[in-house]
Order: C-alpha cells, then structure tokens, then sequence
C-alpha cells in the first residue's frame, strides 16, 4: 500500500511544485511516468498473487491457535462442500458482471440529473455515494466475519480490496487510456493523495501488532 500510495503522490507533487506557464513541457513527462510506474504496478500485483496463491500461501491461510479460527470453524471450513460447479459458478460470475456493468453505466449516465435534482455535486455522488453502495455487500461479509470471529480474514479482505484497487484497477486504466489514445495518469489532486497517503499510514501502524480492538476501529472510522 506505501509503494502505491508513492506511485500516485509521485506526479501530483510534481505539479504541485510547477508553475502553471510549466504544465505544457512536463505533461508529455508526467503521462510517461504514469504508464510506466502503471506497467510496474501490475507486475508487483501479478507477483503478488503468485506470492499469496502458490508459492507462500500457507502464510494466508489462518492458523488454529492464533485464535482467529477455531477447531470447530475449522472443521466446519473443511466439510463444506461447494454448492455449485465450478462451469455453474463461472456462467454466475459472467452474467453477474455483465449485470454490473450495465447497471453501473445507466447509473454513470443519470449522475448529472441527480446532481441537479439532489443540490449535491456530482463529485460528492462519485466520490462518497457510488462507492458506498458498490461497497455494501462486501462491507456485509466484513462485518458477518468479523462476528464470528473471523477477524484476520475479514482484515484480509479488506486489504486485499485495497490492494486490487491500486495495484490492479488504478494501473489498468491508465494503460487502457493508453491503448486508446487518451491521456489518462496517475497525478490525483493534492488532498485526495494527502489524505490517502495519511490513511495508509495509519492502518499500517494500527495492522502491525496483529491484535485489533473496538478503539482502534473507532480511529479508522474517524480518519
């Protein structure tokens, strides 16, 4: 997350540095530094996944006396059988990105008219709204694991979300404007990487020891 959140703070601080009669002579510099430090990102996130999948994924897998899963979740995790073939499971996964995506393109196309109807800005709705509602059912599960005491896969997730999203969605999209010829780069607005660079500051220090508590949620709340 701290490579990340160096790879985006990168070229805004640049721009922040320049003035405005500059912006022209490094905008070819800074599109060129974000493909490239976007060609990096998937190969750190492609060799991330061989990390946690094959080669060292008994580090993610959870421990009987850690107190993370106990001995009968863990039998219970054992016996579970799936309930659907793996072809039934991927014709799911299809129709229900399509379904998303679909979804998410007529909500993108009505931004402008809620705006307007709401009084709210279209950054807001972007920014807070949309995440919040295509966030909810993996919040669900979070809170469903966290319960039953599943903590470190419920961390997981959420690292691991985090993760897909800078490592993976962020770079993508850059490379795919590269594709199509649109300048599309990694410099963020000052605040928005100030913040999100304090944010992995913070849930790095408050992962480090292992143990969480409801005063340490509270804090990643208020941040």
């Amino acid at each position: 997350m701290i490579i990340t959140a160096t790879a985006l703070i990168l070229p805004t601080a640049l721009y922040s540095t320049l003035s405005s009669s500059e912006y022209d002579q490094l905008e070819g510099k800074i599109i060129a530094f974000s493909r490239g430090s976007a060609l990096v990102l998937l190969g750190l996130y492609a060799m991330y996944l061989y990390f946690q999948l094959k080669t060292h994924n008994y580090i993610f897998l959870g421990d009987v006396n850690d107190g993370s899963v106990t001995p009968s979740q863990q039998r219970d995790e054992e016996n579970d059988e799936p309930k659907l073939s793996r072809s039934t499971a991927t014709i799911v996964l299809l129709a229900s990105t399509a379904g998303i995506m679909g979804c998410t393109n007529l909500l993108v196309d009505s931004i402008g008219e809620t705006a307007e109807f709401a009084g709210v800005t279209k950054t807001f709705i972007g920014a807070i709204l949309i995440p919040i509602a295509s966030n909810a059912p993996e919040c669900m599960t979070i809170i469903v694991q966290a319960q039953n005491g599943k903590v470190d896969f419920a961390i997981g997730v959420i690292v691991n979300s985090i993760l897909q999203i800078s490592l993976f969605v962020i770079p993508f999209l850059v490379i795919l404007g590269w594709v199509i010829d649109q300048s599309m780069t990694l410099n963020f607005e000052t605040f928005q990487t100030t913040m999100l660079f304090l944010a992995v500051l913070v849930v790095n220090r408050l992962l480090q020891d292992g143990k969480y508590t409801y005063v340490q949620g509270a804090m990643l709340v208020a941040l």
